[in-house]
């Protein structure tokens, strides 16, 4: 005999330890581990989405004062070096202002509201309103006049 018939005649090995002939997983039993790990993963996906959702908009809510606050200085600058502005749409009010990624977000959501104006409308008119937040609870509405004028002092 030579050493082929040697070493099929020699039991396999698995991590060290020997296995018997014929041991082995089929074809069958793969596939149901791969159903039973399936199934698990579905029920725990959406309960992890859930968790994520409460964690992006909790976040959202803290960090929700600084964007509003950054967005209305980029708003007063571009309006201050641009006197005869006008704004139509969001996307280019967000354009023109040279908004920061989360302000443009802000804007562009689906959820902001705007109004187009200029520099002839009256300043108390609300011209974007912004929710954020868990649900969409959170309201930030701005005036005309909060983005466009100049706080007295600056």
């Amino acid at each position: 005999m030579g050493r082929a018939d040697d070493q099929r005649a020699a039991p396999r090995r698995f991590f060290g330890h020997k296995c018997p002939p014929g041991t082995g997983v089929t074809l069958v039993e793969l596939l149901c581990a791969f159903a039973i790990i399936a199934i698990l993963g579905s029920l725990l996906l959406p309960a992890i989405f859930r968790a994520y959702n409460r964690a992006k908009g909790m976040a959202e809510e803290m960090e929700a004062p600084q964007i509003a606050d950054l967005l209305v200085r980029e708003t007063r600058s571009y309006c201050s070096a641009n006197p005869q502005y006008k704004f139509a749409s969001k996307s280019e009010f967000a354009d023109k202002c040279g908004l920061a990624p989360k302000c443009c977000n802000w804007v562009q959501a689906s959820t902001t509201g705007f109004v187009a104006f200029n520099y002839l409308d009256p300043t108390n008119k609300i011209v974007l309103a912004v929710h954020i937040g868990r649900n969409h609870s959170i309201l930030y509405a701005f005036s005309k006049g909060e983005l466009s004028t100049r706080p007295e002092g600056h």
